[in-house]
């Protein structure tokens, strides 16, 4: 990518400043005559492809897609390839064509599983559940999801754990499987937290509302949909405006409010683009017809529920539901060994590595390659070694995940140069306080630290965790912010012998979910 921009500004060109037609023509004349190697070319056509489905010109946008696979076929960028395969997969059945792109999602299952890609294979069984979905065989549908569950802890994306822990909420409140879907939301609620995603967030929303209509809930629900706004904000996506109007019809019925459901969905009808996906256009006709039906308007529901009917007829004509049947879910079980045998292996190559590489790198890394320029603790480099070294040795530790609470507000209100200071702050107290208590603090990223203590128990690193909030509950924060207070939220978890160091984190993050969704400025354990 940056040899091909490099390219682009060589040759006099400024790839951000064209834009729809402009930016395709542009595309197609940095592919003829600037770009050289495969790679390159590929990369023109996905950008071009880009363009053409932002102009909605989804076939020719489809087939520049497929020409750039043609062009990476002896490529060995494998990330690349799955992620063009899932974009061409989105795009076809954008078209209607449901055979390609299940095509597309077996051919990417495989291709992710050979190459020990974890994210990109959920995404493609995803894929195939959605299909089941669409199709309205939500129990099959779950059974795709449901083989996500054993490799949860490998998705290193909490983007992709929620949206196929949705996929999973939404097949349980269709089947009416209540109890279940009201654990998953709650898991939903907390994994949000740490996910900056507004469409997701708004999901959830439906989804809760939806649980509380089918509950009789329904001032619950209409209240929840009528925080969409204040939670979320403007709402960009599509298919999430129009279920959001079409469950506050369904609440409006469930009050004997006929017109005003009616009125939200004519306002929903008149509002959307000429073309827009069968199923939400099949939802709507389903909607009105129901209102229909109970105002006693039987010829008007009629005729929704022909137009309804007529969708659903293309859709079971159009999704190849027998291909998604007992061969491949029997294929996707043969797929959870060989995942279950690639994250052993790739424990195995951790220790394998450490061993190997022991007694050399010492010498060959500075101490500035394993440290965070700006805080001066350990980085993620430094702490890939350090674990690999504790499971070697079998050294029993505790994981503590550290997180500064409402950071993104510190940073838009006060700016990035305050938020570094707070970050330089928290991080000098996290050194002062575990200096002398065999522990390891480590800056994993923006915010967020993890604190390794050797031979610890749970309720030792769990006290550690609470003194060290308090501390910085209690720091003088006023040079610094201002009238503003600073906390951080903690989730703490024991290494269990024998696991991987991905389930151990999983766990130490699913306690600080937990405690963010409890209200931060807490700590929470997870055994």
């Amino acid at each position: 990518m940056e040899v091909l921009l490099n390219k682009i500004q060589d040759a006099g060109l400024d790839a951000t400043s064209v834009t729809g037609e402009g930016a395709i023509i542009f595309w197609n004349h940095v592919r003829k005559h600037i770009a050289t190697t495969p790679e390159e070319k590929a990369l023109c056509l996905i950008f071009s492809a880009e363009c053409r489905a932002e102009l909605n010109q989804l076939a020719q946008s489809s087939e520049e897609l497929r020409s750039a696979l043609k062009l990476l076929a002896a490529s060995h960028d494998y990330e690349l390839i799955l992620s063009l395969k899932n974009s061409l997969s989105e795009r076809l059945i954008e078209l209607g064509d449901y055979s390609a792109a299940l095509t597309e999602y077996i051919s990417a299952s495989g291709l992710a599983v050979e190459h020990s890609l974890i994210d990109d294979y959920v995404l493609a069984v995803l894929g195939m559940g959605s299909l089941c979905d669409d199709y309205g065989d939500h129990t099959r549908a779950l059974r795709y999801y449901q083989k996500i569950d054993g490799i949860d802890h490998a998705i290193s994306s909490r983007s992709l754990r929620l949206r196929y822990k949705l996929n999973m909420l939404g097949c349980y409140l269709h089947l009416h499987r209540y109890t279940a879907a009201n654990d998953l939301i709650k898991e939903c609620e907390e994994l949000s937290i740490l996910v900056n995603d507004k469409n997701l967030a708004g999901q959830i929303l439906l989804y809760r509302a939806t649980l509380y209509r089918q509950q009789n809930k329904l001032e619950l629900a209409i209240a929840t949909l009528g925080s969409v706004a204040n939670q979320v904000g403007q709402v960009h996506s599509l298919w999430l405006s129009v279920m959001l109007r079409i469950e506050k019809a369904y609440c409006l019925l469930q009050l004997d409010k006929y017109q005003y459901a009616t009125l939200v969905l004519q306002a929903t009808e008149k509002r959307l683009p000429t073309k827009i996906t069968s199923v939400l256009e099949q939802r709507l006709y389903r909607a009105f017809s129901q209102i229909s039906e109970q105002q006693g308007q039987f010829k008007t529901a009629l005729a929704y529920e022909k137009k309804g009917f007529r969708i659903e007829s293309d859709l079971m004509k159009q999704i190849p539901i027998g291909e998604l049947g007992s061969p491949q879910l029997r294929r996707l079980s043969r797929f959870e060994l060989q995942l279950k045998l690639i994250l052993s292996e790739l424990e195995n190559r951790e220790l394998k590595e450490t061993t190997e590489n022991q007694k050399h790198a010492v010498a060959q890394l500075q101490q500035d390659v394993y440290t965070d320029p700006m805080t001066k603790l350990h980085n993620r480099r430094w702490l890939d070694s350090k674990l690999k070294d504790l499971l070697l040795n079998v050294t029993p530790f505790a994981f503590l995940v550290v997180d500064i609470d409402h950071f993104k507000s510190i940073n838009d209100e006060l700016s990035h140069l305050v938020g570094d200071s707070a970050i330089v702050s928290v991080s000098s107290e996290l050194a002062r306080y575990f200096r002398f208590r065999n522990a390891s603090c480590v800056r994993f990223g923006g915010e967020e630290f993890l604190v390794i203590i050797e031979n610890a128990t749970l309720e030792q690193a769990h006290g550690h965790a609470e003194m060290f909030r308090e501390r910085i509950n209690q720091f003088d924060w006023e040079s610094i912010l201002g009238e503003r207070r600073l906390t951080v939220s903690i989730g703490v978890t024991l290494h269990r012998e024998g696991e991987n160091t991905q389930r151990t984190f999983y766990r130490a993050d699913k306690a600080l979910y937990r405690a963010k969704a409890n209200g931060r400025n807490q700590v929470c354990t997870e055994n």
